[in-house]
């Protein structure tokens, strides 16, 4: 870092344009430290409730209606990457499902994949990789039945 230069932590904003007038409106969502959001997709566009982010060492949930957010933390030294939602099958609730993230160690190689409660960030499973995946490895992930190919 440059002398004379503070970092900043990034903080989740969020931000309005109006089309039809041109005019654009920000807002500061949350004074956690924040990075790589994400939320349940079937939403996008929409009006949503909950982001989840990376914060710190593990995974924020955010609570957009009440303006609150509390932590999963990862134990010892590592670090979670970015967590993606996978809507439970017959979830009527916006944060009914499962948030996936690869956690690495301090050698920046995820030793494993964290399932939690998107509900309130419990621990579902921990899967051991057979193989080390590089820290800030990201994905779309997409049902089967989305990328297969006809006659398959």
């Amino acid at each position: 870092m440059e002398p004379g230069r503070s970092q900043s932590l990034a903080v989740l904003h969020r931000w309005t344009l109006d089309p039809a007038t041109g005019r654009v409106t920000e807002a500061q969502l949350d004074d956690r430290a924040a990075e790589f959001p994400t939320h349940n997709e079937t939403l996008t566009g929409r009006p949503n409730r909950y982001l989840y982010s990376v914060s710190g060492d593990g995974i924020a949930k955010h609570d957009l209606t009440r303006r609150t957010s509390h932590a999963y933390e990862t134990p010892g030294s590592r670090y979670a990457g970015e967590a993606v939602f996978v809507p439970a099958a017959d979830g009527a609730g916006e944060d009914e499902g499962w948030l996936l993230s690869l956690v690495s160690d301090d050698d920046g190689r995820a030793g494993e994949l964290v399932v939690l409660d998107a509900t309130d960030l419990s621990v579902q499973a921990v899967v051991e990789l057979p193989y080390p995946v590089p820290a800030g490895f990201h994905g779309s992930w997409l049902p089967e039945s989305v990328h297969r190919p006809r006659g398959l």
